[in-house]
């Protein structure tokens, strides 16, 4: 249940980083399509991000001399990693239901209050995560697929935003 539920989050948080990239880069008035084409960008982006760590994590299992004792250290990492990323994770999709059902004056609420702030706080929270995870695990590998994960999740938010900055994902063009 650990991993799926990492893997969900990853790619949730890869969805929204494809939001995030997209928004704000295209003048059209009906963006619907746009922003369709970028949630799925970014869910596509991040399902094949957990597939290749996912093939990484079997290589280390693999290449372990223990790999019972490997999977079991990946577990407690990843259970201790969704005491953090969870609390998160609520109160984002909260703050998301109360945007998509409410009133102008509460949807600018959940806006200024949480959505905005907690993006900002999104890369400290993958590193608070990680560190809650990771610092009291002894097996090197353990911490090092775990760093590579966060790491790596952490970069395909820039990724998708340099991308669409560049227009190579359907924003603008830069001048050159």
């Amino acid at each position: 249940m650990i991993p799926l539920l990492l893997a969900s989050l990853a790619i949730l948080d890869a969805t929204f980083a494809g939001f995030r990239a997209a928004a704000g880069r295209d003048a059209r008035i009906f963006k619907r399509a746009y922003y369709r084409r970028a949630l799925l960008t970014g869910a596509g982006s991040g399902a094949l991000l957990v597939a290749v760590l996912a093939v990484a994590t079997g290589l280390a299992l693999v290449a372990s001399p223990d790999p019972g004792a490997l999977y079991g250290d990946l577990l407690a990492i990843g259970a201790r990693m969704l005491q953090v990323f969870l609390g998160y994770a609520i109160l984002v999709l909260g703050a998301l239901a109360l945007y998509a059902t409410a009133r102008m004056e509460l949807r600018i609420l959940a806006t200024v209050s949480i959505l905005g702030p907690f993006t900002l706080l999104r890369p400290a929270v993958v590193v608070a995560a990680t560190a809650w995870g990771a610092i009291p695990s002894r097996s090197p590998a353990a911490i090092a697929l775990t760093l590579a994960s966060s790491g790596s999740v952490l970069l395909l938010g820039r990724i998708l935003d340099h991308r669409y900055g560049r227009g190579a994902l359907g924003g603008p063009a830069r001048p050159a």
